[in-house]
């Protein structure tokens, strides 16, 4: 799986030219099973047959995405963003949902987005029957989970 934050340690790796093996793995380094796979894009099908794209983020308009995939298309990334946008064709109705991010603004990670205006949207979104509903999620003044909107 290749991230802009992610990725980042295995970059600095490979440029340092130290070998991979004194790199943690993703699984290790999140401290989750050996049973997690990691994908840069999946196309899965959703329960009414039709098929969903998901990726890390290809365009900040992924309502382009989805009209050059052909397909719904689910994209995370741009952290100020946080939409669902329609089209339409023939055979279906198609739609691009941009999430925002699940992420402490607070952290070291995300120093170098400080002097932006825009500040990141803390929301995951969802997929039922087909269509997609997106839920942002409201923090307290300490940047803690308060409750997701309805």
């Amino acid at each position: 799986m290749d991230s802009n934050h992610g990725s980042l340690v295995y970059r600095k790796q490979k440029a340092s030219g130290l070998p991979k093996a004194a790199i943690k793995s993703y699984n290790d380094y999140l401290e989750v099973g050996p049973g997690w796979k990691w994908h840069d894009d999946l196309l899965i099908t959703m329960s009414n047959g039709q098929q969903v794209y998901f990726c890390h983020g290809k365009a900040a308009n992924v309502l382009k995405v989805a009209q050059q995939y052909g397909c719904p298309t689910v994209q995370g990334h741009y952290h100020s963003s946080c939409s669902i946008q329609y089209w339409g064709n023939p055979s279906n109705l198609n739609w691009g949902m941009q999430v925002g991010c699940l992420i402490d603004a607070k952290s070291l990670a995300f120093e170098y987005c400080k002097t932006q205006k825009s500040r990141p949207i803390i929301s995951c979104g969802i997929i039922i029957d087909g269509l997609p509903k997106l839920l942002p999620m409201v923090l307290n003044k300490g940047g803690k989970w308060n409750k997701i909107c309805p």
